[in-house]
């Protein structure tokens, strides 16, 4: 089985983060999964944004939220990169 769609933002973006849903992918007996993340998260998409937060309060609020203006996406290519250096147990795109 696969799973197409992890997110892995409510951690660190670090090779020890990503073992965990590794690990939880082989409990699971999938043997593929892909990693995806949202660009409203990363600094250098924010302007794209901009009319979204003008849009009405609740927009801007859940931006500010999901966008602290610290991660850059260099810190997710980067996990990425780390990753495809490793031989894991399963499929990891």
């Amino acid at each position: 089985m696969i799973d197409c769609h992890i997110h892995i933002e409510k951690g660190p973006y670090t090779v020890e983060w990503l073992n965990e849903f590794i690990q939880t992918a082989v409990k699971r007996d999938l043997d593929e999964i892909y990693l995806l993340e949202h660009s409203h998260r990363f600094i250098e998409f924010t302007d794209m944004y901009e009319s979204i937060c003008k849009y009405n309060d609740y927009q801007r609020e859940w931006f500010n939220r999901k966008n602290d203006g610290k991660l850059s996406i260099k810190n997710y290519t980067d996990l990425i990169n780390q990753a495809k250096q490793i031989s894991y147990p399963i499929k990891v795109r």
